[in-house]
């Protein structure tokens, strides 16, 4: 029997319709034909053989109950073609001779590697680019299953999720022409294949070997917009050397497996769709409509969509709230006449807010792809520097706006780098130490209100308060540290260029990092907390908002002009009593409020705002900010709560020191909003609100 008769079988099932019993006959023979081939491999011909006992049941393709039963089907022949692919068959050549028990089963190498990574001439841009999304989904997939199976390598799931990504990215590459990357997934196949099959077990190379096949793939998919551009990208430089060692992972120390019933569960194939085997009877990306009508029914389905068409989907509905703003605030609106205006107004504005809050949703994405990334960090860093280093995770799903998730990519990643090379200690020191050999970083996320907090938590040596103060003096950082507190110390390993390694290395000690992580934060109206205790670990605590697009703010007046600030770093307002103010040499002027004296923040002397209120007692104080980074801001009158779009200040006025941006309000009118954070800081290193007035303004 020839692989067409393969072939015409899948043709068979793509070609039946709901209700079709002429079609599942035809089905039913092609299998049954099949299933008496003695060439192929028994689980091929039970896998067959199970197809048409399902085929063989008419009251299971009554109504509703069909299209679980040809899922079924198709799950059945999944198998048997997954095992002609792989070898496992000889097809229309004759029955080889059996190898010896100790002869490696492995697909040959090709006999000659391409050079370059080529598209084909009429190759369809749109099938590409729609493979290219999905490949890099697959291969995110694929790695965070290896990274589980490390820990539990009996995880069927794991192994068919790992499988299901290399062998769906081989045949649809294939189809599209793409054949340096379709050779290379077919390798990977292979050896996950014999995984699968309990041929190969799971440990010393495979691992690495299979995570080493991602990153290539990631390569190889990464360079496809080059090709498609006319370019010819070179292979990665292990290209060829990789992909020996996938076909025979033997000669690198890889061990035969021993049949556990676990592992042997694991041959139920991956829940795939069959596109890509042939061009001739099915397009990749494309089921036809007999295969769409038998796939399970899923309970939410998903639509892809273009990320800059979702952004100017945001941007638009912003600018609709910032338009239904300005119409409420009309004085024919406001008219307390016109109620029947004012009440149809007011209903429009309820279904433009449900269209912000849906809008935004959209945007929201959870922060396990950021996450997933890390472990592999972890892992290769461990093995790197000989720590034994376990990672754990929690709060994964929690979901943010997907800028963010972009933005905290690189923080999350140095904070990592860090807590690995210098939290953790070598297992013999922790072993002096008393602590188990094997140290732990945890991250936490989770939601609390408007804001997102991520914990990073490491159980090692925490941070040395004595030798970051020699380091920050020895760069001229600080002159002495004697007065300063431990949280005040350990600011300073934000400072640019601040390091205590004490060599570089490949991971860290050249000074920079944790200052890229402070710049981004605070790019993100981010913060972060420090807690750490000597020979215990530390914890890094960064506080995020839950998008950039929308700022829930109090409405203030500081003389004619008007800013927002943020309601999240808003503690209390109140209004002093003339005696609770002071002057305190050294640190300007300072006010009591509720048994602790704060820093007085003259926010119209800061931003050179005129006409405001000198006289504290006619104004309002705003106490902002956490911990010991608290003032307590004057502003002239508290106008009101509400929620604005934020736009940046634009390339003319460029950045401003104290403000991140601003907000059409419903007169029309802009408003400024306050970086809370920033102001602090400034009043806190200058020392008065008149000196802060050069650094904020």
């Amino acid at each position: 029997m020839s692989q067409l008769t393969i072939d015409d079988a899948i043709a068979a099932f793509v070609a039946c319709e709901p209700g079709d019993e002429a079609a599942r006959r035809r089905l039913r023979e092609r299998c049954w034909v099949l299933v008496s081939n003695k060439q192929l491999d028994a689980q091929a011909r039970t896998a067959l053989a199970d197809a048409v006992a399902v085929l063989d049941e008419p009251a299971r393709f009554k109504g509703e109950l069909e299209a679980a039963a040809m899922e079924e089907v198709r799950r059945h022949l999944e198998i048997a073609v997954d095992r002609v692919e792989c070898g496992a068959s000889a097809m229309s050549e004759p029955e080889p001779t059996a190898a010896p028990a100790a002869a490696p089963v492995a697909a040959a190498a090709p006999a000659e590697a391409p050079a370059t990574l080529t598209i084909p001439a009429d190759a369809d841009r749109a099938l590409i680019e729609d493979f290219l999304a999905e490949a890099r989904e697959y291969l995110e997939t694929a790695e965070a299953a290896l990274l589980q199976l490390e820990s539990n390598p009996g995880d069927a799931e794991a192994i068919n999720d790992v499988f299901r990504a290399f062998h769906t990215i081989k045949g649809t590459s294939s189809f599209l022409g793409l054949e340096a990357v379709a050779g290379f997934a077919h390798h990977a196949e292979d050896m996950l294949d014999r995984v699968r099959g309990a041929e190969l077990a799971f440990a010393g190379v495979v691992p690495d070997l299979a995570l080493r096949a991602v990153d290539v793939l990631k390569v190889l998919i990464a360079a496809v917009p080059a090709a498609l551009a006319g370019g010819a990208p070179a292979l990665p430089a292990e290209y060829a050397a990789l992909g020996l060692a996938l076909s025979n992972p033997e000669q690198h120390g890889a061990a035969a497996a021993a049949v556990r019933p676990e592992v042997a569960a694991i041959e139920e194939a991956p829940s795939v769709p069959i596109i890509g085997r042939t061009a001739e009877h099915v397009v990749p990306g494309a089921p036809s409509a007999g295969a769409a009508a038998h796939a399970a029914p899923t309970a939410d389905p998903l639509v892809k969509v273009r990320t800059d068409k979702l952004d100017r989907l945001v941007e638009m509905v912003g600018e609709l709230v910032i338009a239904e703003a300005i119409l409420m605030q009309d004085a024919v609106v406001r008219d307390a006449a016109n109620h029947g205006l004012a009440q149809k107004v007011r209903h429009a504005d309820k279904i433009v807010r449900e269209l912000q809050d849906l809008s935004l949703g959209l945007r929201m994405v959870p922060l396990k792809g950021a996450i997933t990334k890390l472990q592999r960090v972890v892992r290769d860093l461990a093995a790197r520097s000989g720590k034994q280093i376990a990672f754990e995770v929690s709060g994964e799903e929690t979901e943010v706006d997907r800028t963010l998730v972009d933005l905290l990519a690189d923080p999350l990643l140095h904070m990592v780098r860090n807590a690995v090379d210098h939290g953790i200690e070598p297992p013999s020191e922790r072993l002096k130490a008393g602590k188990p050999a094997m140290g732990t970083v945890r991250l936490e996320a989770m939601q609390a209100g408007d804001r997102v907090l991520v914990k990073l938590h490491d159980d090692g040596r925490g941070l040395q308060r004595e030798k970051i103060l020699r380091k920050a003096i020895e760069k001229g950082i600080i002159q002495s540290g004697d007065t300063m507190s431990d949280a005040e110390v350990f600011e300073l390993i934000w400072a640019p260029g601040f390091s205590t390694a004490e060599a570089v290395t490949e991971v860290s000690g050249r000074g920079v990092g944790m200052d890229v992580v402070r710049r981004n934060l605070t790019a993100m109206r981010g913060r972060t907390v420090i807690a750490s205790t000597p020979g215990q670990g530390s914890t890094f605590t960064i506080e995020l908002p839950l998008t950039l697009a929308i700022t829930d703010g109090m409405l203030v007046r500081v003389g004619a002009e008007r800013f927002i600030v943020p309601t999240a770093r808003i503690q209390r307002c109140f209004r002093p009593e003339p005696s609770a103010v002071h002057t305190v040499q050294g640190r300007g002027e300072m006010v009591h409020t509720g048994g602790e004296v704060l820093p007085l923040f003259r926010l119209h002397r800061a931003l050179r705002v005129v006409g405001a209120q000198e006289a504290i007692t006619d104004g309002i104080l705003m106490v902002v900010g956490d911990g010991d980074r608290r003032v307590a801001i004057l502003v002239d009158e508290l106008l009101g709560q509400q929620q604005v779009v934020a736009k940046p200040l634009g390339e003319a006025v460029g950045r401003v020191r104290g403000l991140t941006g601003g907000a059409i309000l419903g007169d029309g009118r802009v408003g400024l909003i306050l970086d809370v954070d920033e102001l602090v800081e400034a009043h806190r290193s200058r020392g008065t609100g008149a000196e802060t007035a050069e650094a904020a303004a």
